[in-house]
């Protein structure tokens, strides 16, 4: 019988199938959710119980070794909330995990590749890349370039949005090619891009996209920092190891 676990190519699943939340419930502090654009939602907003927002799409063995990779997720998501769209503390600094926040990044992409939840357009399920599952499960390299970018822009307490929205990045010259996503954490901009290479280009050409503009924007790989100053000059720094 085929498996309905994404990671099964490396061959261990174990413990019966398992319910996944393909957007991590760590990094949403209400009970309920706002989703749009998946399979079963296409055409208007639906409210759900954050328990529902699962599915079936990982073995037991697999589901639970992501759990490190929600855990530093759900610390980014606790400093946006306690520092930007609160007031902020003079001197605020949050050291995390580049690799594992990356990795977290990579894991919601192909979770919802694999339901076809990436966009409006895309409905047939996106089978994740071998090296990305290698990556995530094993910890072997990928190729240069391929993972987490930061993208600049403004996060102050009038565009602060909290949770997480996305969209897929898409070959224009070839409209089944999906090659990563754009995704809002909780204000921050970021990209993950899947081609071997650099991708900042590329990212770059996208022009202006639901009022942000890639092309002004300064596109780094694997940032080591994010500063967030405030308009009265506090400065909130986000640390990442790599």
């Amino acid at each position: 019988m085929k498996s309905n676990c994404w990671a099964s190519i490396l061959g261990d699943c174990g413990r019966g199938r398992s319910r996944e939340h393909y957007i991590s419930d760590g990094i949403i502090d209400d009970e309920s959710v706002l989703v749009f654009g998946l399979p079963w939602c296409r055409d208007k907003p639906v409210t759900i119980g954050i328990k529902n927002a699962v599915a079936k799409i990982l073995c037991g063995t697999h589901n639970s070794a992501l759990s490190e990779f929600d855990a530093e997720a759900a610390k980014l998501k606790k400093f946006l909330i306690n520092n930007v769209y609160a007031p902020p503390r003079t001197g605020t600094t949050i050291t995390l995990d580049g690799f594992l926040l990356e990795k977290w990044a990579l894991k919601t992409f192909v979770n919802l590749g694999y339901i076809g939840g990436l966009n409006l357009e895309q409905s047939k399920r996106l089978e994740p890349n071998e090296q990305i599952v290698r990556y995530l499960f094993r910890n072997e390299a990928i190729a240069e370039e391929v993972g987490l970018y930061f993208v600049s822009g403004k996060v102050n307490d009038e565009n602060y949005r909290a949770g997480l929205t996305w969209d897929a990045l898409i070959n224009p010259k070839n409209p089944a090619e999906v090659f990563g996503m754009t995704f809002a954490f909780h204000g921050l901009r970021f990209v993950i891009s899947i081609p071997q290479g650099h991708a900042e280009k590329k990212i770059a050409r996208l022009g202006l996209v639901k009022g942000v503009d890639y092309s002004n924007a300064e596109i780094i790989y694997r940032p080591p920092n994010v500063s967030l100053r405030s308009g009265t000059g506090e400065l909130r720094e986000i640390d990442l190891q790599w």
